[in-house]
């Protein structure tokens, strides 16, 4: 559900993967920040850092507010999509319309 569209080349060791996307994800509304079930959010895109084959991080765009963080259809949904199971990152770290993972 994810395509790959450019490797960069950050640094000697890291490496940022582009993809673009276009896929849909229904929210379980089980996250801490009141995001309803039900509610469709809309993916259009990650980068994902590597070191090596280890994943540093992964940012994933979408179309909805900060508040689908911990929601676990979304980290479900964007696990499947890459073939590797990610988590969200801490609080702070989200933003409308970003989703900042890690494995």
């Amino acid at each position: 559900m994810f395509t790959l569209n450019e490797v960069e080349q950050i640094d000697t060791n890291e490496t940022a993967e582009h993809y673009t996307a276009d896929f849909t994800v229904t929210l379980a509304g089980d996250g801490l920040w009141g995001a309803e079930a039900g509610r469709v959010v809309h993916v259009t895109g990650a980068t994902v850092i590597r070191e090596g084959n280890a994943v540093l991080h992964v940012s994933v765009t979408h179309n909805s507010t900060w508040d689908i963080y911990t929601d676990t259809a979304f980290e479900h949904a964007i696990s499947d999509a890459l073939g590797f199971a990610v988590f969200f990152t801490e609080q702070g770290m989200q933003d409308n319309c970003y989703a900042s993972m890690e494995c």
